[in-house]
């Protein structure tokens, strides 16, 4: 099989990619950038259209992982990876939306000053900062570069950096928004491509089904229930406590584009979520003895002519890049506007200062847990995922129902029994992540308790 690239694929990538930097650069131009809300929320004008692509587009940076695990797997990856994200979203939609809008925020964190106060403010921003650092995509862009052009990963993955943050510059969210809408149209033509071109080379379902295991077609796989349970409980988190998506509802332009956007944006991932399985799954047919993480990319080069393998390249890191961008934008505010409260104005030296920043630091985690990524995953999921995620989601929900004092407990007690439990508990058979969520949960339900005896006890002595 041919899965070398030729130089007019090579050609047909960098003029796609340099085409989306000069485009993104071109409309985002026309948007006023001067006040905060237009440079962090577009102006909150975001319309359906651009709505839907942003947030579909951001949602699939790990497309490496989903391909590899599909490798493995087959359609139980969309139980893993799909269906709880599906639900999530639509709980979302149903139940969260407009509660959270009408708090009429700017970011994620200042619901929480605005329920608490400063001081839960400042340490949910850095929380929300160190979870939202977009390291793994930067190792991916890092990656992806390394194996078209051949160059070193760590210049390969400064090369990705600095595009992203040159289509983002001074231009805050509208960059990201028009890059997000060409990048989209990319992402789903390339995964596109390689299901239609392994129907018509290898035929449908009967070709998978002599080649591949009886596994490869359950919804479980050889997961048990309780498995299927953690991955639904971790899509919850990641949707809830996910700036980027309150990003795109505070700046749609009103709750009903926010909601109908949502629901389409669902539809879409269903969409691209059979793609990639389903590519994945004829990869496993046509190169069972392929390396999982690169078997989706090379079968993928291996069936698509001339031409098309550099729009499929182009695809692929459009995947990728419409992630980083955003949590590279994300941490940027939440550096300057959250934690050191920068207004922006006319000044860009702010915007572009804490872009850089996050930048350089991400790009030097990156370097260090570059053959290591899943020991920071542990701090990014864990630490400051999971025991933020109940007391931020109650919050949303039900309004102020601790103290600042109480609020702060819940996190902080959450985050020293799973230090305790990893550094000295370690062959526990519980894992640290379900300690976290139940200190937290644990922990708030004591508080409540005691603010209502408090409050019966107040009010009998002031009778």
């Amino acid at each position: 099989m041919d899965i070398s690239l030729g130089k007019f694929d090579l050609i047909v990538f960098t003029v796609l990619t340099v085409l989306t930097l000069f485009y993104t650069i071109l409309l985002s131009r026309r948007h006023n950038e001067k006040s905060v809300v237009d440079y962090l929320l577009f102006g909150r004008k975001l319309t359906l259209p651009l709505f839907v692509t942003t947030l579909v587009s951001t949602w699939y940076g790990d497309i490496f992982g989903i391909t590899q695990i599909a490798f493995k797997r087959g359609i139980n990856t969309i139980a893993i990876y799909g269906l709880g994200f599906y639900l999530a979203g639509i709980f979302f939609m149903l139940f969260f939306v407009e509660k959270a809008r009408k708090m009429n925020v700017f970011t994620l964190p200042e619901i929480i000053q605005k329920k608490y106060g400063k001081a839960a403010h400042k340490l949910v921003s850095l929380m929300i900062l160190v979870k939202a650092l977009p390291i793994a995509y930067l190792i991916g862009i890092g990656l992806l570069i390394q194996k078209i052009f051949g160059w070193d990963l760590y210049y390969s993955m400064m090369v990705g950096l600095v595009f992203v943050v040159a289509y983002i510059g001074a231009r805050g969210f509208s960059g990201i928004i028009y890059s997000d809408a060409i990048q989209f149209i990319l992402m789903y033509a390339s995964v596109i491509m390689v299901v239609v071109f392994s129907y018509f080379k290898y035929g449908g379902y009967d070709f998978l089904d002599i080649n591949l295991d009886e596994s490869y077609f359950s919804i479980n796989g050889k997961e048990a229930l309780s498995g299927l349970f953690v991955w639904f409980f971790i899509s919850i988190i990641t949707t809830f406590m996910s700036p980027v998506f309150y990003q795109r509802c505070f700046a749609a332009k009103d709750t009903k584009v926010a909601k109908r956007g949502i629901f389409i944006s669902v539809i879409f991932w269903m969409i691209c979520d059979f793609c990639t399985v389903t590519g994945s799954m004829y990869a496993s047919a046509v190169l069972p003895n392929s390396m999982p993480h690169e078997a989706y990319f090379n079968y993928a080069l291996s069936i698509l002519p001339i031409g098309l393998k550099g729009v499929f390249l182009a695809g692929i890191a459009a995947t990728i890049l419409s992630t980083l961008d955003s949590f590279l934008f994300i941490c940027s505010n939440t550096l300057i506007y959250d934690l050191f409260s920068k207004k922006f104005g006319k000044n860009n030296m702010y915007k572009i200062g804490s872009l850089v920043v996050v930048g350089g630091i991400t790009f030097f985690l990156a370097g260090h847990f570059v053959d290591d990524i899943d020991k920071f995953y542990i701090l990014l999921k864990s630490y400051c995922g999971v025991t933020l995620a109940i007391p931020l989601m109650c919050t949303i929900a039900f309004g102020k129902f601790l103290s600042e004092k109480q609020f702060i407990a819940s996190i902080l007690l959450a985050c020293i029994f799973m230090a305790v439990r990893d550094l000295t508990l370690s062959e526990f058979y519980i894992e640290s992540f379900y300690v976290g969520g139940l200190v937290s949960f644990l922990s708030i339900i004591i508080f409540v308790v005691m603010n209502n005896v408090k409050r019966k006890f107040l009010l009998k002595a002031a009778c």
